[in-house]
């Protein structure tokens, strides 16, 4: 009887530990994680309103969202800043970044003057 009850014991404590390691391998799965930068296609960088868009990085949002907030240059809901990073007599370079909270956008783009 000694050895049975022995038995149960190791078994239950084996089981336990089971439950305690695969809880805590899954717990970690289900906590948010936070996402960072991403670059973006745009193909031959037209369409989007500009000259050329040259390129498209987007934070706690899509790719196909991002190139909507571009070809609106924002819109409600989003803050929108520009910075001119070169000019020529021929044209400008610029960046712009877009924010709705934690959601960010931030494109490049060429305009021909």
């Amino acid at each position: 009887m000694k050895g049975s009850g022995g038995f149960r014991w190791v078994a239950t404590l084996l089981a336990t530990a089971i439950v305690i390691l695969a809880t805590a391998a899954v717990a970690p799965a289900r906590v948010p994680i936070a996402r960072a930068a991403s670059g973006c296609g745009v193909g031959r960088g037209q369409g989007f309103g500009y000259t050329y868009l040259t390129s498209l990085s987007v934070k706690g949002i899509g790719c196909s969202a991002g190139r909507t907030v571009v070809k609106h240059r924002g819109g409600r809901g989003w803050t929108c800043s520009k910075r001119r990073l070169d000019t020529s007599p021929v044209q400008f370079d610029e960046r712009e970044t877009c924010k709705s909270g934690s959601r960010q956008v931030l494109w490049t783009y060429t305009e021909d003057t």
